[in-house]
């Protein structure tokens, strides 16, 4: 079932989007945070190449500097929306594997 709303002001009117994106978060029209979250695992994925080739090179201090520049932040922006999701399992297995 489909709703036709229209939502305006003084004749100008908000145009109905398949996506958003707001402050660096992105969901669909059905408010799912699948597309989210596979954007996620390509940038954790590329900290997780960072940290492997980087680990022979320096100790633990600056591994954890590392981890939580590229890792941490990108991970835990916005958890509270999408980390509760099925799909979402595919970070969490990613975040395993890396460390």
């Amino acid at each position: 079932m489909s709703v036709n709303l229209k939502i305006g002001f003084n004749n100008n009117f908000i145009t109905n989007s398949s996506y958003t994106k707001f402050l660096g978060l992105t969901m669909n029209n059905t408010l799912s945070w699948n597309n989210y979250v596979d954007l996620l695992v390509k940038k954790i994925s590329k900290a997780c190449y960072i940290i492997r080739n980087v680990k022979t090179y320096m100790s633990a201090l600056p591994l954890k500097v590392i981890y939580y520049a590229f890792f941490h932040s990108v991970m835990s922006y916005g958890i509270i929306f999408w980390g509760n999701l099925l799909h979402s399992s595919i970070i969490f297995r990613i975040q395993k594997k890396g460390n």
